[in-house]
């Protein structure tokens, strides 16, 4: 026991010296333009029209504003549930199209004015974390 005691303060102390700067030392990489000096190349485009676009140009959203969507993984005793709430607070029906970056199969489901619906798009995943991709739009 007595041996390894004294085998401990120089592990430690080689180990302290192996750390280095944080920082990387090279000096002979090119440095990053900062965000600022970007934004000016795009501006300047803009002014001559290159990728000018007026608000009636833009893509409707995925979602209307009135229509709430949240994404969770629930824990169960396999794994992970991935849950997409879909809550309409419009005036008309909304049919939407759900998938995830984990379950690429898109689903379809309608969810009636004044109502939530919830989806489980996996079912035991390892995973914790998922990115959500829903579509909808209302009924006419």
């Amino acid at each position: 026991m007595r041996a390894l005691f004294f085998l401990v303060p120089p592990l430690l102390a080689a180990w302290a010296g192996n750390l280095g700067p944080v920082a990387p030392t090279n000096t002979d990489r090119p440095v990053a333009m900062p965000l600022a000096d970007a934004g000016a190349d795009v501006r300047a485009d803009a002014e001559r029209g290159s990728d000018a676009r007026s608000d009636s140009d833009a893509p409707p959203p995925p979602v209307p504003a009135c229509v709430k969507v949240q994404s969770q993984a629930i824990f169960s005793g396999s794994g992970y549930d991935h849950v997409v709430s879909i809550d309409n607070g419009c005036t008309k029906d909304a049919d939407c199209q759900v998938s995830t970056d984990l379950a690429t199969d898109s689903l379809a489901v309608s969810v009636p004015s004044g109502e939530t619906r919830d989806l489980v798009t996996y079912r035991g995943s390892p995973s914790s974390e998922f990115t959500a991709d829903v579509k909808c739009s209302l009924r006419k």
